[in-house]
């Protein structure tokens, strides 16, 4: 009787090995499938009207001796924050906390040499009252303020208004994300993937010397508040 040869251990391995990756490779590419998805960007946008506006006051003083020019800082911002006051604006949307110190130079022909320091206050005002804005932003000017920082037209609750872009940025995800599919011949599963990817853009900063050209032609206008998701959706083939 002929007998088999008995399969050496190395062969009988290699080649349960290879059945093993035979038996697997199916289901991979079927999750491979399955993992298969569509990314997209929804943005929504909602036009609101500005009820406020922001600025930001710069009060600075040169000189030698800190403690002086503290002092006559101080004299300036009490003449500033009781003028506003005056003008109707809550003491709680004035802020005047922030304070910088910085060291002045000069060049002589001994090297570089300091001469005092200048001392600046930034003061962060907050008003409804938009027929008077021009009205505040000249008399703060007269009493001190060395320069405008920046002015912004704002919306005082816009929360609600963000929150209606977000529903609209995820409206119009599931629209890009449908148009894509029926393209590509595939369809739209589920949701496997959600996140922010920004907000609402800054209103462009004003200077002061646009100010002094022709404040009263100056309109808040429509401030435009957006928002962006980012949304992968599973593929379904």
């Amino acid at each position: 009787m002929k007998l088999f040869k008995q399969a050496k251990p190395n062969t009988l391995r290699r080649s349960l090995w290879a059945s093993a990756i035979i038996t697997l490779s199916a289901p991979m590419l079927a999750q491979a499938a399955q993992e298969a998805v569509i990314n997209v960007q929804g943005v929504g946008a909602v036009e609101v009207t500005p009820n406020a506006y922001s600025v930001k006051l710069v009060v600075e003083e040169e000189g030698a001796t800190v403690g002086k020019l503290n002092t006559q800082l101080d004299a300036d911002l009490r003449s500033i924050v009781k003028f506003l006051l005056n003008q109707g604006i809550d003491e709680k949307h004035i802020q005047s906390m922030q304070v910088r110190l910085q060291p002045r130079y000069t060049n002589t022909p001994q090297g570089r040499q300091q001469e005092g320091f200048t001392l600046s206050r930034d003061i962060t005002v907050t008003s409804t009252k938009l027929d008077t804005y021009d009205k505040v932003l000249d008399g703060v000017l007269k009493r001190g303020v060395d320069r405008i920082q920046q002015f912004n037209f704002i919306t005082i609750g816009e929360g609600d208004a963000y929150q209606k872009a977000l529903i609209a940025a995820v409206k119009d995800a599931k629209q890009r994300a449908h148009l894509l599919a029926k393209e590509l011949g595939v369809e739209v599963g589920e949701v496997v993937a959600i996140s922010e990817s920004g907000g609402n853009m800054p209103i462009p900063v004003m200077r002061a010397e646009a100010f002094a050209k022709d404040m009263s032609m100056s309109l808040p206008g429509q401030e435009r508040v957006e928002a962006r998701i980012n949304v992968s959706f599973n593929i379904v083939q």
